[in-house]
């Protein structure tokens, strides 16, 4: 008896663990049809202060584009998110309260 507790007690240990790194992590794709060239993405909790790491894979993305990534930052406590992303004539343009923990695709637009 002893033995199957240990079991049981492991495997919810084992999924709790598991459970929390999958739910941290989660791949987006954006797409750029803002009509410009981007340089730079960034992406932040809207009530962060300052905006973390450009997440673009190269040096720009073209108009029509669409590029994938996985972001480790969305919890299930933290799922609206603001994002800026500049144009190649160094405007900066802002898409704001977006709810990651519900979608998996984010189109960039011009306002």
């Amino acid at each position: 008896m002893k033995k199957l507790t240990f079991i049981a007690s492991v495997l919810f240990v084992l999924f709790c663990v598991t459970g929390n790194a999958t739910a941290q992590s989660q791949n987006f794709s954006i797409t750029n049809t803002t009509g410009m060239i981007l340089i730079d993405v960034y992406i932040s909790p809207n009530d962060a202060n300052d905006w973390g790491s450009d997440v673009i894979p190269k040096d720009m993305i073209l108009d029509g584009e669409t590029f994938d990534f996985t972001f480790s930052g969305v919890e299930p406590s933290k799922c609206v998110w603001d994002i800026m992303f500049t144009a190649e004539d160094g405007m900066k343009y802002y898409m704001q309260d977006v709810d990651l923990c519900n979608t998996t695709t984010i189109t960039l637009y011009k306002n």
